[in-house]
């Protein structure tokens, strides 16, 4: 058996199905595209041909026993015109600076106070203010 090196999908729920997908539309541009049948109520995001997250709408706790994902992590390019755009949205985030591995760690909360991270090269900070935004 062999497991490739890369993740298919992160599945979220949400109590505000619409908020979360303009949410990640706007911040990511990620977009609502074909989603297979279910019993659940739901959205597929899509980003190229991808859809890499799959939100489902539940009026139940988010809290399962013993279970939790921290968060989600993806990689991205153009740091400063996407912390311009986080400005520009209002949206709250702080930059991790991991110097060993040259990288710079976007952190950043959905409106459901899931984390996620967007994750660039060091070399794209040169000259770009990486100061935390607080929304305001």
């Amino acid at each position: 058996m062999q497991i490739a090196a890369s993740l298919n999908h992160i599945n979220i729920l949400t109590h505000d199905m619409d908020r979360l997908t303009r949410f990640y539309s706007d911040v990511l541009g990620f977009q609502a595209g074909y989603r297979p049948s279910s019993s659940s109520t739901g959205a597929w995001l899509y980003l190229e041909d991808k859809p890499l997250i799959h939100l489902v709408e539940t009026d139940q706790s988010f809290h399962t026993n013993g279970t939790a994902v921290n968060h989600f992590a993806l990689n991205g390019s153009g740091l400063a015109d996407f912390l311009s755009r986080l400005r520009s949205l209002g949206v709250k985030y702080r930059v991790g600076v991991a110097r060993e591995i040259d990288m710079r760690q976007v952190v950043i909360h959905d409106p459901d106070g899931n984390m996620f991270e967007v994750l660039f090269a060091g070399s794209e900070a040169e000259g770009v203010n990486i100061e935390a935004y607080d929304g305001s």
